[in-house]
């Protein structure tokens, strides 16, 4: 049973202090879809040893976005049970065992998990991820964790697939076959060994079935060698037989092997002489048509180059044309535009040139004026914006030098205390901040270290030539003498100090200067001798008056605070001041231009004689162009009829030529046919006559003279060499009556046949008889494994027929919580239990009872019905057990309230703890049977983590 959970990364659940405590009966997540009910709820399935969880999930859809590691604790009971701890088989000993689950990226970034198992309390999950090496004592891996728990809590496979049904499959049970049922009930409740004894027995007797088989088979088998063994000698006198018959189709074979090897000599000889003159005939033709083709070429290349040096002049007339085109466009658009600017000179008032180079002048000076004010107003704004990014970074608006000087000590490691950051002024005291940091000044960047650290610190001051003080700590003084009868407060009380005791000796003399609005109550007191500071910053002391500026403020949120407002301000201002710069810099750039246009109109309208002159000499130079390019168009067109002659004699002599070329090489590929076929004749030759040799040789080493050689050619003309169609028979033939002999022969040889024959067969007799003894001492054995394997079975039976009696009660006594009738009927379809049956019935509302798959229930019965069979299965009050673990997913879904509240009744009757999920939308005033409600919530836009689970507990009902 479990005691308590509580997770670290798992969803969007957030860490807590203390782990959340289950109910030993019905505990139950809640929230609508998407708060995340189950994903807690496959958390801890996770940690019963679930590995499958909805909608095919990974481990990336549970661990959280931020991370890529996640821990499940839970805390088992470990309390003794009739003596017995749980978990004392694996040397766990206290009243509680926590299991931790680790899921983890491994060096591929696959998703990997592993387990650890703790005697008693362990809550430090982060720890146990980041220091893993000090925890391996207690790590299992997925294996190892699943048999502790088959071993100690009894959860085994069957149970997980039953904890891994999703709803829709729950609801169904109830229309499983009677026989799926009876394997249902016996993988939740039946005990396995009962079984194994059986199967083992079974598998024995049946490996001693193939063991009779098989010595069958060999008795079969000898008595057939012993058969055989009396009909090899009949096959020797057959095989001596065809050995000779063999020997003579080989001398046949052979003769006429020599007379088709010279007959195949002779007829190549004569066709190798009938290609080499055919060859020479074709070769005289090609050589021919040679001289004609090379003539041709001739005249070709003469054409080609011909043309090209038409090409060429065509080409020259081109570029001419093109050339002379193009000066005579740019000539008319220069004579166009010479005569608009000839024309708009005229209209042009004579202006003294010198008083416009003065204005020129002028202006030219005022626009760098405005330049060089606009760029130095940019740097300002930018500085300005860098200040206000700062500060709204809440980086402390020290000057420059003291930010460095920070930087150093932190860098060298001295730690320091600077007095800015220990001065705040008070809230109400707000108006005085400019006048109390005005006053301070300098002091305000203060530096104090330790004795230890006082020499390092002033020879870092040195080589950053750091302006303000490094001191050592000074507390202030424990009597502090104060002018009676002033009614304005004091700097010092005024202000707020962090670490008075190590800073409070440098700010003594503030007890002594008092903060008033104006002049004049300062003058009033500067008369009584007493230093005084007004609201915009005047000094007045014994040395006279002076007005101090405080720069930046910096001391205290406050200050910080008043110092962006003044910045944002500063900041719009000087945008605005850059805006009208901007202005008036285009204003006098657009004066000059004009200024600019003036003063070049001035210069041309000097020169208007030399303009009129050259448009004159333009006039003359178009006129001469235009004659070039009629004149090159001409000489073109006259080129351009000579190329297209030429083109057309080349055309018809390269007609000419590939005429003839197709026939020099229709000439050439049939002298290469006859070359190579030739060639192969020749290559084939050799060939043959080494062929004619061989034969020669083959036919003297089967016996025959030189004088029967001679005769073969007219011992094949004889009847022994015809063929049955007519003709003399091929070696082919001959070839395959040989081979057909040759595999006569080897059927009927057999190597065993020899003189041995007899004692051959009488030893064959012997063994025989061995066989058939060890046959019958197989048969024997067989006979005593049936009767051990039928004793089993009836075992076996018996305890089926047990369980299913319990388990028919049980389910017979829900059906009485659920105001409903049952029955219940095992039935043996035949002697084998793997193929009984259960028959469950149950009658609602009065009625008589009905097969619980049939179609007379509703759909909210049915699923009463399908809940009620399982935990009829689970339950087992009669047994003092380790309490089993249950979880269902809404179980309440599809039913009505009342339906809903009987299904509660039968959750809190039975002896197991049961996790589920429920929907928020359900009521819950009706629902009095859920002991421990955990109300989910889904993580809100812009926050990491969901709120934590709220858990509310409901008052105990009696329900027995």
């Amino acid at each position: 049973m479990i005691k308590d959970f509580s997770t670290v990364f798992w969803g969007y659940l957030p860490p807590t202090k203390e782990p959340y405590t289950v109910h030993e009966k019905v505990n139950a997540f809640i929230g609508p879809s998407g708060h995340g009910k189950t994903t807690i709820w496959d958390g801890l399935r996770l940690m019963l040893g679930a590995s499958h969880f909805e909608s095919k999930r990974t481990f990336s859809f549970y661990v959280h976005k931020k991370s890529n590691w996640a821990v499940v604790r839970v805390t088992f009971y470990n309390q003794p049970v009739n003596g017995v701890r749980p978990f004392e088989p694996v040397r766990k000993f206290k009243d509680e065992v926590t299991a931790c689950c680790r899921i983890y990226k491994n060096d591929t970034s696959s998703w990997a998990r592993e387990y650890y198992l703790f005697d008693g309390e362990f809550y430090d999950l982060k720890d146990l991820h980041f220091n893993t090496k000090a925890y391996s004592a207690a790590v299992l891996n997925v294996g190892e964790y699943l048999e502790v728990l088959e071993q100690c809590l009894g959860i085994t496979k069957e149970f997980r697939n039953l904890m891994a049904m999703s709803p829709d499959t729950v609801r169904e049970v109830v229309n499983s076959s009677p026989h799926t049922l009876f394997n249902l009930i016996f993988d939740l409740k039946g005990a396995k060994d009962y079984k194994k004894r059986y199967d083992h027995s079974k598998q024995r007797l049946n490996e001693q079935e193939v063991a009779v088989e098989r010595a069958e088979e060999e008795m079969k088998q000898a008595q057939s060698r012993f058969e055989e063994t009396k009909q090899k000698a009949q096959k020797l006198r057959l095989y001596q037989a065809k050995e000779k018959e063999v020997e003579e189709t080989r001398l046949k074979l052979k003769k006429i092997e020599y007379i088709e090897s010279r007959e195949l000599l002779k007829s190549t000889e004569e066709e190798m002489a009938g290609i080499a003159e055919q060859c020479k005939a074709e070769a005289d033709k090609v050589n021919a048509l040679t001289v004609g083709i090379n003539a041709i070429k001739k005249e070709l290349d003469w054409f080609e180059k011909e043309y090209n040096r038409l090409d060429e002049l065509e080409e020259q007339a081109n570029q001419d044309i093109n050339s002379f085109t193009g000066d005579k466009t740019r000539n008319d658009i220069e004579v166009k535009n010479l005569s608009k600017q000839i024309k708009d000179l005229k209209q042009i008032k004579p202006q003294k040139i010198d008083d416009l180079y003065q204005l020129r002048d002028i202006l030219v000076d005022d626009l760098d004026v405005k330049k060089l004010a606009y760029s130095k107003a940019q740097d300002e704004l930018r500085q300005l914006k860098e200040k206000l990014y700062d500060l709204e970074k809440d980086l402390l608006p020290y000057k420059e030098e003291a930010k460095r000087f920070r930087q150093v000590l932190e860098r060298e490691k001295i730690p320091y205390i600077m007095l800015a950051d220990t001065i705040s002024v008070k809230p109400e005291m707000k108006k005085w901040q400019e006048a109390i940091e005005a006053y301070i000044g300098n002091n305000r960047y203060r530096v104090i270290v330790e004795t230890d650290k006082y020499l390092p610190a002033k020879k870092l001051q040195e080589k950053a030539k750091y302006g303000a003080r490094v001191s050592l700590p000074k507390s202030g003084k424990e009597q502090i003498l104060t002018i009676k009868d002033v009614p304005y407060p004091s700097i010092r009380a005024a202000i707020n100090i962090d670490y008075s005791e190590k800073v409070e000796g440098y700010l003594d003399r503030l007890n002594n200067v008092y903060l008033v609005e104006t002049v004049e109550e300062g003058h009033a007191l500067q008369a009584r001798g007493i230093e005084s500071i007004t609201l915009v910053g005047l000094l007045q002391d014994n040395d006279g008056a002076i007005h101090l500026k405080y720069h930046n403020l910096c001391c205290g949120k406050l200050a910080i605070e008043e110092e962006k407002k003044r910045t944002r301000e500063l900041l719009s201002k000087q945008e605005s001041i850059i805006n009208e710069l901007h202005k008036s810099v285009y204003q006098l750039q657009d004066e000059l231009k004009e200024l600019t246009d003036a003063i070049r109109n001035q210069e041309l309208l000097e020169k208007l004689p030399e303009l009129e002159h050259t448009y004159g000499q333009l006039l003359d130079e178009a006129k001469k162009l235009s004659e070039y390019i009629v004149e090159k168009k001409k000489k073109k067109a006259e080129t351009k009829n000579e190329k297209e002659v030429i083109r057309s004699k080349e055309r018809e002599a390269e007609g000419e030529r590939a005429k003839l070329t197709s026939e020099k090489e229709q000439a050439t590929l049939k002298a290469e046919e006859l070359s190579n076929r030739y060639v192969v004749l020749q290559n084939k030759l050799g060939s043959l006559i080494s062929a004619m040799e061989q034969a020669t040789i083959e036919v003297k080493k089967l016996g025959l003279s030189n004088d029967a050689i001679a005769f073969i050619s007219y011992d094949v003309q004889s009847s022994s060499f015809m063929a049955i169609q007519g003709g003399r028979v091929t070696s082919k033939e001959i070839q395959n009556r040989l081979n057909t002999l040759h595999q006569e022969k080897e059927k009927l040889y057999d190597p065993s046949v020899n003189e041995e024959i007899v004692r051959l067969v009488e030893a064959q007799e012997g063994q025989v008889e061995i066989l058939s003894q060890n046959l019958r001492r197989l048969k024997e054995d067989r006979n005593d494994l049936e009767r051990t394997c039928d004793d089993l079975l009836y075992q076996f039976r018996g305890h089926i027929k047990e369980i299913m009696n319990e388990y028919i009660k049980e389910f017979e006594s829900f059906a009485d919580l659920l105001k409903a009738s049952a029955k219940g009927k095992l039935v043996e379809v035949t002697p084998e239990p793997e193929t009984w049956e259960i028959h469950l019935f149950i009658g609602y509302d009065g009625k008589e009872p009905v097969a619980v798959d049939g179609p007379h229930l509703s759909s909210g019965q049915k699923a009463s019905t399908s809940l009620m069979i399982l935990l009829a299965a689970l339950s087992d009050n009669k047994n003092d057990k380790a309490t089993p673990i249950m979880f269902l997913d809404e179980p309440k879904a599809r039913v009505d309230d009342d339906r809903g509240n009987e299904i509660g009744q039968l959750l809190q009757v039975t002896d197991i703890q049961y996790f589920i999920t429920h929907q928020q939308g359900e009521s819950l005033k009706s629902i009095d049977w859920i002991d421990h409600a955990f109300s989910c919530s889904a993580c809100v836009p812009g926050k990491d983590f969901a709120n934590p689970l709220i858990l509310k507990k409901r008052s105990r009902r009696n329900y027995s």
